[in-house]
């Protein structure tokens, strides 16, 4: 048994290389015939190479809509069996959800489903990221008053109050849009650049086949 879960394993670690090295060089050399030189069938070549790509990258966007479907369907049994254990809460969600897909069904069909769930998810989640910004600032200030956290709670007044469509509030704007083109941009492609890194050092320990997933 251990020698067929080693070899289940590396024969996975072959399959991820190789789809790993088609995909990279698909999307390195394909569409672009100017690689290609004067070569007469230059943009098919391209469009032939481009196709590995655009064929894998459709079937993890397919693999990822049926898993969030599966995902919709696990969670609303799950609570389908907790309302009939009781649970009131359950209630609630289950209603929020029959009717989202009711206006969705009654607007026919006039935004997509996923606008549909998506924008009051957005809007809710927004709600509960400021109440969790102010709490947050609370709690900073009580535990810890130095600089750095009158920084942190003056920078989010600035940027709460500024958002707020009040014509009085007009000159938080311009403090508010430098907050974010300086500092939150500087912040932001920090860490773009490291979840880049860290992507390409698992991109290639699954490639190599040093993922936890491939040891026997």
């Amino acid at each position: 048994m251990g020698f067929l879960q080693r070899l289940g394993s590396a024969f996975s670690a072959i399959i991820a290389f190789l789809v790993g090295v088609i995909t990279l060089v698909s999307l390195l050399l394909g569409g672009n015939p100017g690689l290609f030189g004067d070569l007469p069938q230059a943009a098919d070549l391209a469009a032939l190479l481009a196709l590995p790509a655009a064929v894998l990258l459709r079937l993890v966007a397919l693999v990822i809509a049926l898993g969030v479907l599966i995902g919709i369907a696990n969670l609303l049994l799950t609570h389908a069996q907790r309302l009939m254990r009781g649970r009131a809460l359950s209630a609630a969600l289950l209603g929020s959800f029959a009717l989202t897909l009711f206006w969705y069904v009654a607007r026919a069909g006039d935004t997509s489903l996923l606008e549909a769930v998506q924008l009051p998810i957005e809007s809710s989640l927004a709600a509960l990221l400021c109440l969790t910004l102010v709490g947050g600032a609370a709690r900073v200030i009580a535990k810890r008053a130095d600089i750095w956290s009158l920084l942190f709670v003056l920078s989010l007044l600035i940027v709460l109050l500024a958002s707020l469509p009040w014509a009085e509030l007009e000159p938080l704007r311009a403090w508010r849009d430098w907050l974010l083109r300086v500092p939150v941009s500087a912040g932001t492609r920090a860490l773009l650049l490291g979840i880049a890194l860290a992507t390409v050092v698992a991109g290639v320990r699954i490639a190599l086949g040093q993922d936890r997933a491939y040891r026997g």
